[in-house]
């Protein structure tokens, strides 16, 4: 049994958002490279050591940086997933969901970078912000699933 499937016009914002997910993933990289050339951390050192962060805010906003950048590229994949998959019968609300989720992301990371704040309590949008688009994301991934299967 073979099924064709109509891409709606619409996509055309998925795609869009999927490239700018990826942009923000540069910019990611930027800020983190950013921090590690005030922070002095040469590579490989993917972290400074709690000793060096306690000593040094620079070490310290590294460590943050870094730490914002390895949160996205664990999520990254999973909401692409949910916004590919998805936006194949919920375009509009795909593109949308993930462009909220970038720029969570990109709130998150400024907030949590902030000189003026310790323990992560700059965040200006937690974490579970973008989790929840996530997972909202990845349900409508599966309904679509279920859908093209039931068609």
């Amino acid at each position: 049994m073979s099924l064709t499937l109509t891409i709606p016009k619409e996509y055309g914002y998925v795609l869009g958002v999927a490239t700018l997910s990826t942009v923000v993933a540069c910019w990611h990289s930027v800020n983190t490279a950013i921090f590690r050339r005030k922070a002095k951390v040469p590579y490989p050192n993917a972290y400074c050591t709690h000793a060096e962060a306690k000593e040094s805010k620079e070490k310290y906003l590294f460590n943050c940086a870094q730490r914002a950048h390895a949160h996205y590229q664990e999520n990254h994949p999973q909401m692409l997933v949910g916004l590919v998959i998805g936006g194949l019968k919920y375009p509009v609300i795909s593109a949308t969901m993930g462009a909220a989720w970038c720029a969570s992301s990109v709130l998150y990371t400024i907030g949590y970078c902030r000189k003026d704040r310790t323990e992560g309590k700059g965040r200006v949008v937690p974490g579970e912000v973008a989790s929840v688009i996530e997972a909202v994301m990845i349900i409508m991934s599966g309904v679509t699933g279920y859908q093209i299967l039931m068609s």
